[in-house]
């Protein structure tokens, strides 16, 4: 694997949103990558569909910078509105070939299937409310299934 740059999605991927905290991994995992000289990029998007905890961008937004894990990131872009623009926007940002990209996700139906569409590696943090979402032909295969962010260590 020739990985230049990992995009983190935030919400119950580093951070969780029912405890309002970063899990307890994240951090290190993001001290690992940054060791490792990858360019990092995080994700996140406002579902008011699905979520389950009511939030506003500007929530997002005040939760993001008050954690120390934003101090990790090159870039860090939130929506309300569709993900994948914002992923697509992140790509062109690192300007690395897709292929060379890692995208970190607790949902199937978001970051892996963007993934697995554009020829970008994904990780399936399967884990949380989401963890019986299973890929299938829309979403695709994950590249790699891990069940802790800890795991992300020995793949990448």
């Amino acid at each position: 694997m020739n990985i230049k740059a990992i995009i983190f999605d935030w919400a119950r991927t580093l951070y969780d949103v029912e405890s309002e905290k970063e899990f307890e991994d994240a951090e290190d995992v993001l001290v690992y990558c940054k060791s490792k000289n990858y360019h990092l990029g995080l994700v996140s998007l406002i579902d008011k569909e699905e979520s389950i905890i009511d939030t506003t961008i500007e929530s997002r937004n005040k939760q993001i910078g008050n954690s120390s894990l934003k101090n990790y990131f090159e870039k860090i872009l939130t929506t309300e509105g569709n993900k994948d623009l914002i992923i697509e926007e992140m790509i062109k940002y690192f300007g690395f070939p897709n292929n060379e990209i890692l995208i970190v996700d607790d949902r199937t139906i978001r970051g892996i299937k963007y993934g697995d569409k554009h020829g970008c590696q994904t990780a399936w943090l399967q884990k949380g409310i989401f963890q019986n979402q299973l890929p299938n032909n829309e979403t695709g295969d994950p590249t790699y299934v891990i069940k802790s962010l800890s795991e992300l260590k020995g793949i990448i």
